[in-house]
């Protein structure tokens, strides 16, 4: 914005008054122009909660699909899919190690009575 055009006042598009170029909001009508700069973003896609527990027990149980899930959403751009492919990642890997564990623990008691 120049120096010129902050020295001159605009109309609120609300009321119609004359108010400065530099002014957030309207001192006559309240209008708040910072929402319109938001207003104009696209918001990112949402994963809703039933969703987001279907694919950690998917995880889970079935890995394979857990590291699928995750690679995918992992490599988006928006902080929640990051979020969510990091989990199923951790979960996959999680259900892998307590598989081993689980086959460790029966395979050395077994060896003990023999």
């Amino acid at each position: 914005m120049s120096e010129a055009q902050s020295q001159q006042p605009r109309n609120c598009v609300s009321c119609g008054r004359s108010i400065s170029w530099d002014a957030n909001v309207c001192p006559y009508c309240g209008h708040d122009y910072r929402a319109q700069v938001y207003a104009g973003q696209p918001r990112g896609e949402q994963i809703s909660s039933g969703v987001k527990i279907l694919f950690y027990l998917l995880s889970f149980f079935i890995p394979l699909v857990g590291f699928i899930i995750g690679a995918i959403y992992y490599s988006k751009p928006e902080p929640e899919m990051k979020e969510v492919g990091k989990m199923c990642l951790i979960l996959a890997v999680l259900a892998i190690v307590v598989v081993f564990v689980c086959w460790g623990g029966i395979l050395g008691i077994g060896l003990l009575t023999l």
